[in-house]
This record gives C-alpha cells, structure tokens and sequence, in this order.
C-alpha cells in the first residue's frame, strides 16, 4: 500500500512537473477593452498614453509587444521602399540607411518593383468580426509582426487598434500571429467610462 501511495505521488508530481513546463500552455490576458489569448509565460506590462490606451506585454528579455487603441494608433503600414544604385549614393552622399541600394540599373528602368524589396508581407482577415491587417516579416526576425485594425466599433468608429513587436524570434513571431487570431474586443467599458 505504501508503494501504490509513493507511486500516485511521483506521478501527481510529474504531471504537475510537465504540465509547468508544458511550451504550448495559454493563459487570457484581460487589458479591459480587450482580451487576447497567449502563452502563459508572458506578462503583461503598464504604460501611460497621453491620447490613446497603451500597453505592452514583455515576452521574455529581449521580445515585447506593443499595443495602441485610439484615434491615432499606427497603421503598421511599412514605409514606401526608394531603391537607388550605389553610384546615385556615392554621387548624392545621401545617407544609405533610407535607401535600398542596388549594384546599378538601367536608367529608365520602368519595371523596377520596389515591392521585391519591402521588409514585411501584408494579409487581411477577419478578427473578433472586423477587418484586420496582420503584417509579418518576410526574412524571420527582420521587420514588423502585428496586427491593425482601423476601425473598432464600426465604419464610421475612429477608434483603431494595433498590437506588434518588431525583429522578434521566430517562436515569439508564431506565437503572436496565433494570438491575434484570439482577439476579443469589449465596447461597454469604453461607454461606461465616457458616462
């Protein structure tokens, strides 16, 4: 009887054990006019906004994610690409960091797509009923994974929403783009503290 009791402990004890270290347990974080489902580990983090609500949620030492809803809350559009030939730079000692630069190119090249040059890929979906844009890097860890969503409360709403990190790990990047998927978003607390 004691070797059964010994037993049942150690493998009450090594289910708790794995279930602690279990990588794709979830927890709901509850921000108020939101929640959203993501792996338990990560936190969430206060911030103050001057004229929207703003937060983040630290996903471990170097990964965080940022969120705005408001008036004014990021589009997460990637910024137009300006691609030019190192002569061009040399010439113009223009500084490189605004530019794509490439070896050379006719000049009248025409059919020159900055878009094989953008950081990030662009997908639309529908989330919680409404129309997101979900950006995420082309090369893992090298641009913008997130979500946008322009309007919260309907078309003529000027309350928008974003929530991404930028150059983050590939797990944190997969993690994100599932979380998103989870989105809940909650108006009565948003009439209840304009009354």
């Amino acid at each position: 009887m004691k070797q059964i009791i010994q037993q049942f402990h150690l493998s009450v004890l090594t289910i708790l054990v794995i279930g602690c270290k279990d990588p794709s347990r979830t927890k709901t974080m509850d921000f108020g006019l939101f929640t959203i489902e993501v792996p338990y580990k990560w936190q969430q983090v206060k911030q103050d906004g001057i004229d929207s609500y703003v937060g983040a949620i630290a996903v471990d030492n170097t990964d965080t994610l940022y969120f705005d809803l408001g008036m004014y809350s990021n589009t997460l559009t990637e910024h137009n690409i300006e691609v030019i030939t190192r002569q061009m730079m040399e010439e113009s000692a223009t500084d490189s960091s605004d530019y794509i630069i490439v070896k050379d190119m006719p000049i009248l090249d025409l059919d020159l797509d900055a878009d094989l040059y953008r950081k990030q890929n662009v997908s639309w979906d529908t989330i919680d009923n409404r129309r997101a844009k979900i950006v995420f890097p082309r090369i893992s860890g090298k641009g913008m994974t997130g979500v946008y969503i322009g309007s919260l409360w309907g078309n003529s709403s000027k309350v928008r929403f974003n929530l991404c990190g930028a150059d983050l790990k590939t797990q944190t990047e997969e993690d994100l783009l599932k979380a998103i998927k989870t989105l809940r978003f909650h108006k009565r607390n948003i009439d209840n503290e304009e009354n």
